[in-house]
C-alpha cells in the first residue's frame, strides 16, 4: 500500500530481515519508551513472534510503526503505534491503522483494542475508535482503552 507525499513515495510493509526488525525496534523505543526514560528492551514483550508488523517509511526512513495480534476469539490488540513528530497529521498514523485493521479483518475478529495514552486518544477517536475505560499500564501514565469493531 502506497501513498504518494511531497517528500517521496510512502512504503507500508513488515519487517522482514533482522537488520529491518533492529531498525523496527530502535524506531519504536525512540518515539514510546526513550521520552519516558525506559530502557531499551522495554518496547518489545513475549507476543512479538505472533504479532503481524507494520512499518512506514520515506525514501527509506522508518518514520512509523505499529502492531497488532489476537488476543482472543473476538479480540485483537493494537500496541506500539508512533509516528515520527514531524510525519504526525500527515495520514502515517491512519494508513498504519488501516493495515493493522487489514490484519485483523483476516483474524476474523469482531472488534480491535488499544491502550492509548491520552495525548493520542483524539487520533483514535477520528479512525473511529471509542473510548470504554481509563486503565492503568505499567509505565503509569494516563491511558484509556479504545474499542474499535469491525463491520
Amino acid at each position: 500500500m502506497s501513498d504518494s507525499t511531497q517528500a517521496g513515495q510512502l512504503e507500508l510493509l513488515s519487517p522482514q530481515t533482522a537488520a529491518e526488525f533492529e531498525h523496527y525496534y530502535f524506531f519504536r523505543w525512540q518515539q514510546l519508551r526513550q521520552p519516558l526514560a525506559c530502557p531499551q528492551g522495554s518496547e518489545r514483550d513475549d507476543l512479538e513472534h505472533q504479532a503481524q508488523h507494520c512499518m512506514a517509511r520515506i525514501n527509506g526512513r522508518i518514520i512509523g510503526v505499529g502492531r497488532i495480534h489476537q488476543d482472543s476469539d473476538v479480540a485483537a490488540q493494537i500496541r506500539y503505534v508512533a509516528v515520527a513528530s514531524d510525519w504526525r497529521a500527515r495520514g502515517v498514523g491512519r494508513a498504519i491503522l488501516d493495515q493493522l485493521i487489514c490484519h485483523a479483518e483476516q483474524y476474523e475478529v469482531q472488534y480491535c483494542w488499544c491502550n492509548a495514552r491520552d495525548e493520542a486518544v483524539i487520533f483514535y477517536q477520528r479512525y473511529g475508535f471509542k473510548a470504554s475505560a481509563a486503565v492503568q499500564t505499567t509505565l503509569d501514565i494516563p491511558h484509556t482503552r479504545m474499542e474499535y469493531y469491525l463491520d
